[in-house]
């Protein structure tokens, strides 16, 4: 049997925020894990083990996943929004830039 790892709490959560960074908003942390486990070079289960909601990891609260996935879905909307209107402007000043040409010649 292979030796058992250990790893720093300090791996363990930046490799978990890395994994909640990148999650997709209609993804569980679950398959996350398995898809960014090998980033880290660990095992899935492993990864999401560390952060599983319930009381064996009472030093993350099982609220924090869901606020933050909350705050990361808000922040993705507002950017698709912002990019709708930047593409609205962008068309605007070129409708009106181009008026401007016509009225120079």
């Amino acid at each position: 049997m292979p030796a058992r790892k250990e790893y720093t709490a300090k791996f363990k959560e930046q490799a978990f925020r890395f994994v909640l960074e990148e999650i997709e908003s209609d993804e569980s942390c679950e398959h996350a894990s398995d898809r960014f486990a090998p980033k880290p070079s660990v095992k899935a289960r492993t990864l999401y083990n560390w952060y599983a909601p319930g009381p064996a990891h009472p030093a993350v609260a099982p609220d924090s996943i869901e606020e933050f996935l909350a705050q990361k879905a808000a922040l993705l909307k507002e950017n698709l929004e912002l990019a709708r209107a930047n593409a609205v402007l962008q068309d605007a000043a070129a409708l009106f830039g181009a008026a401007l040409d016509r009225q120079e010649k």
